[in-house]
């Protein structure tokens, strides 16, 4: 098998061991993770909720070695993968596919305009949505057989993709895109109508979602926070807005606070509640120079000289390892972190994203002068 390079760290082992080797000294003590047990867990958004925690808590994923399942060539990954009902949804270059995620073989592809330049797609009950950066506005499509449900061109070209509001807490469904001029917009999931819409200042890069607050990011780095009432009728209101200097990348909300991962750093923990907007406290790029992950009371940061857990409420640092791990953000399933190491890049080229659902691992890259893969699915070996 080629070498992957990629990185398993166990939240709650002392040991981390490589998909192709092993690292051994980290002592995380004692821990509350444990092993995911579903091996048909999902990976439905980008960072697999709302509220971009990038962890699935419940997925069962390899956790000592990997193995080839199967991989995928053809395009440029553009983005994370989404994975539903045993099905890979890959955003490309080309459009966005379709993959049988036991067997890698192609199931559809839609790709509406000659450059099908996909964002990563978001899937629900069934249905999927994705954006282009064609100005085709947002589309949702049949999960089984990609046929067009309904397509929206108002957000236009929508770098930042799509941000489903569902679930718990959710009474009706609904979805928000963000044009190149600073639009925002709020569409009706199951018809695409356009439900509301505000004028922001930049273009929008950014949106996360936690208990009735709507956070949405720009790339001239500033945060709005919008109380949302989540039923698809009332309009949001805006409750504060704070200046961050550069573009937002990942907005992470939770009860404690909103963590803001910016280009080129810094991480900043930003306050809710009576001192909403202002700082907590922040970490540098050699601490944080990916979006990390949130799980439980603890989040996972990966910067160009180390990987580590930190404690969200009070910054305390609960383990760390040296080495540099950023290149991409680490997401988590049950007890186990995965990161991609930036100085050993995979076959396939820069990596574009990973995902863990269905019993695998997805590495989502853009494929290179040596390798024309771009999403590879590795699972426990046999």
């Amino acid at each position: 098998m080629p070498s992957r390079r990629q990185l398993l760290a166990g939240f709650g082992s002392t040991a981390a061991a490589g998909l192709s080797g092993c690292l051994g000294g980290i002592n995380v003590g004692e821990s509350d993770f444990t092993p995911g047990t579903d091996e048909d867990a999902d990976w439905p958004m980008p960072r697999y909720d709302s509220t971009n925690a990038a962890y699935n808590p419940d997925a069962k994923a390899p956790r000592e070695g990997v193995a080839e399942r199967w991989t995928y060539e053809r395009g440029m990954a553009t983005g994370t993968p989404a994975i539903a009902d045993g099905t890979a949804f890959l955003p490309t270059s080309q459009g966005l596919v379709a993959l049988d995620a036991t067997t890698g073989e192609e199931v559809w592809r839609y790709s509406p305009n000659e450059h099908g330049w996909t964002t990563p797609p978001v899937v629900h009950d069934g249905t999927v949505y994705a954006s282009e950066s064609s100005r085709s506005g947002v589309s949702a499509l049949d999960a089984e057989t990609g046929d067009e449900i309904w397509s929206n061109p108002d957000p236009g070209d929508s770098r930042a993709g799509v941000h489903l509001l569902a679930g718990e807490h959710v009474s009706e469904p609904v979805l928000y895109a963000g044009g190149e001029n600073g639009e925002v917009f709020r569409l009706d999931a199951a018809t695409g109508e356009t439900t509301w819409q505000t004028d922001l200042f930049g273009e929008i890069s950014a949106f996360g979602f936690h208990f009735g607050g709507l956070y949405v990011g720009t790339y001239g780095g500033e945060i709005y926070c919008f109380t949302d009432t989540v039923d698809g009728v009332d309009e949001p209101g805006e409750g504060w807005r704070r200046k961050v200097g550069s573009a937002v990348r990942t907005i992470l909300p939770d009860e404690e606070c909103v963590l803001v991962h910016t280009f080129g750093g810094p991480l900043r923990c930003i306050q809710s509640g009576a001192h909403a907007g202002t700082t907590r406290w922040q970490m540098d790029s050699a601490d944080a120079n990916s979006a990390p992950v949130h799980a439980e009371y603890s989040f996972f940061s990966a910067g160009y000289e180390r990987l580590s857990a930190v404690r969200e409420y009070d910054e305390k640092t609960e383990w760390q390892l040296d080495g540099r791990y950023d290149a991409t953000g680490p997401v988590a399933a049950g007890d186990t972190l995965y990161v991609s190491d930036r100085s050993h890049p995979t076959p396939g080229g820069a990596s574009e994203g990973l995902a863990v659902a269905d019993g695998a691992v997805f590495a989502a890259t853009q494929g290179s002068e040596d390798s024309d893969v771009t999403l590879y699915c590795l699972e426990s070996p046999n």
